[in-house]
């Protein structure tokens, strides 16, 4: 039985005051259950009638501002109870908050999927990668939603269901539901150590502020990717819906655009250099090009002629000094690499190296090769891919036929979307080992960084900041992570939702981060609704 009852209290903390009242600012103090500031308080202010929150974190001396926001707000920290206050003003200031220790089932009501997911054992970290890389693709493991099977046979169902790229060693397979069973049932849970909460943020890592946007429908909607526009307005992946949804983040209108029927599967989104959205349709075999002042969709198979449709056209990247604007994407389905021209449609394929044709050394590959993640060089325009169970990075040369195509191993699993930074090092995720990389093209060395607590984390993407920041989804702990090349500081932002599940980063001119939630089922996260998240970063002398 999956325990709802801090789910029905947000829900309810919620919808307590409706009508917006807004104020200047908001400010006050947290204190901890002695009455001592406390720091790293996540302090968020909702307003229903624009499905929207602003969050700050408390200082160190436990003061906190909000400010043009709404009166619904509410204090969190992991290992303390959730403290609402909705009796606020316009104007209000020195409202303050008590905080006190969650214990029992408060406390485990918490725990954080990696924290989860590390009580699954397993008799080595291979068998323990391969569940990772096969088992998390979409969505948390542990939580109280993932939880939900508790017979075997409901367990069984459940894996013949996912495990459609079927890439579970043999032996997983075989004692998997038993693992399962004795890891997630009821009484299993019962058992577990008690919950121990991280330490609170500091520092840096309390100079944010959060604005988290309610997506799509209850229980129902996947924001897949995210895009901004040059119109201001942000896209997002809408799969459930068959199309994108924009946002305008000024005023909060959300406008669906959906795609033409059947249902194709839209999957993945960037704006072409005529400042048109392109996207992936995964399940129809297509590319789509969307007219951000017109609305109209172009439709054309993602495969090279003769061949009338693609397999699982996947993630798509744009170069904006390219003067043709070719839009690059993998395909999943296939060992593969294409270009479209944007105006005529016509597709070139770039076939990969098979196993025994990589450089280096490395681990060998998993059932399938699926090509994944995509980026262009801004040194030198080449193209780069990953192959995730191939377990593969490559590059191809746009300016030689048949791309002239390099593969290499990296010292890790499940390479995922990668990024090309301004020097040309190539940053990679590796999923199923719980770090990132940088390869360096000209020397072919990598050098390997481990996320904290690596082996119960499942970074999806990275993307690397105009100022070379190296942002990772913490897609397995709710938060996301700087890391500083120059000065090799980690900098870790928690999220404020719990059942955080990020794919990709976006940076504005203005130097926000912006990633969306994606957590499929959406009914795992706390909510019940996917999210677009903007992450802005405070200046400090």
């Amino acid at each position: 039985m999956i325990k709802k009852g801090w789910v029905a209290a947000t829900a309810l903390a919620m919808s307590l005051s409706l009508a917006p009242a807004y104020a200047e600012s908001i400010t006050g103090t947290v204190l901890d259950a002695s009455g001592k500031p406390m720091e790293g308080v996540m302090v968020s202010a909702f307003d229903p009638s624009r499905e929207q929150s602003v969050t700050v974190f408390s200082q160190a001396d436990g003061t906190y501002t909000l400010r043009d926001v709404t009166h619904n707000v509410r204090a969190r920290l992991l290992g303390q109870l959730d403290v609402w206050n909705n009796e606020i003003g316009a104007g209000a200031s020195g409202l303050s908050f008590a905080m006190k220790p969650a214990t029992g089932e408060d406390l485990e009501a918490q725990r954080t999927a990696d924290s989860a997911f590390s009580q699954l054992k397993w008799d080595n970290a291979k068998d323990k990668e391969n569940f990772k890389m096969m088992c998390t693709y979409c969505h948390q493991v542990g939580t109280a939603g993932f939880r939900a099977p508790e017979e075997p046979v409901d367990w069984e169902t459940m894996i013949t269901r996912m495990d459609g790229f079927g890439g579970l060693y043999k032996h997983t397979q075989e004692t998997l539901v038993k693992r399962l069973v004795e890891t997630y049932s009821e009484d299993a849970v019962a058992n577990w150590p008690a919950f121990v909460a991280p330490a609170a943020p500091t520092g840096d890592a309390t100079k944010a502020i959060i604005t988290e946007w309610d997506m799509g429908a209850q229980d129902n909607t996947m924001i897949h990717d995210l895009e901004l526009g040059n119109n201001g307005l942000v896209y997002g992946i809408d799969m459930t819906i068959n199309g994108i949804v924009s946002l305008n983040p000024e005023t909060g209108e959300r406008i669906n655009h959906t795609l033409p029927q059947p249902y194709r599967g839209p999957h993945s989104i960037e704006m072409g250099n005529d400042g048109n959205m392109w996207l992936t349709l995964c399940i129809s075999g297509e590319m789509a090009k969307f007219d951000v002042k017109t609305g109209e969709w172009t439709i054309a198979s993602s495969a090279a002629a003769p061949r009338p449709r693609g397999a699982y056209p996947h993630t798509l990247r744009i170069n904006p000094e390219d003067p043709e604007g070719l839009v690059w994407y993998t395909d999943a389905g296939m060992n593969a690499v294409f270009s479209m021209h944007p105006e005529t449609m016509e597709v070139t394929q770039y076939d990969l190296l098979k196993a025994d044709q990589v450089s280096g050394a490395g681990r060998g590959e998993s059932r399938g090769v699926t090509p994944y993640g995509i980026d262009y060089s801004p040194v030198d325009g080449m193209i780069w891919y990953t192959k995730l169970n191939g377990n593969r990075i490559g590059r191809i040369n746009p300016n030689v036929e048949g791309g002239d195509i390099k593969e290499w191993a990296p010292p890790f699993r499940g390479p995922r979307r990668l990024h090309v930074a301004q020097d040309g090092k190539v940053w990679v995720p590796g999923f199923g080992s719980g770090v990132f990389g940088s390869f360096d093209p000209k020397t072919e060395e990598w050098d390997v960084i481990d996320l904290p607590d690596a082996l119960d984390q499942i970074p999806y993407a990275l993307n690397i900041d105009p100022k070379g920041n190296v942002w990772i989804t913490g897609t397995g702990n709710d938060t996301v992570t700087k890391y500083d090349p120059k000065t090799e500081k980690m900098t870790e932002y928690r999220m404020p939702t719990r059942v955080t599940y990020t794919r990709e980063f976006e940076f504005d001119e203005d130097g926000n981060v912006w990633t969306c939630n994606s957590n499929a089922p959406v009914r795992h996260t706390e909510r019940g609704r996917g999210s677009i998240i903007k992450l802005e970063l405070i200046e400090t002398d």
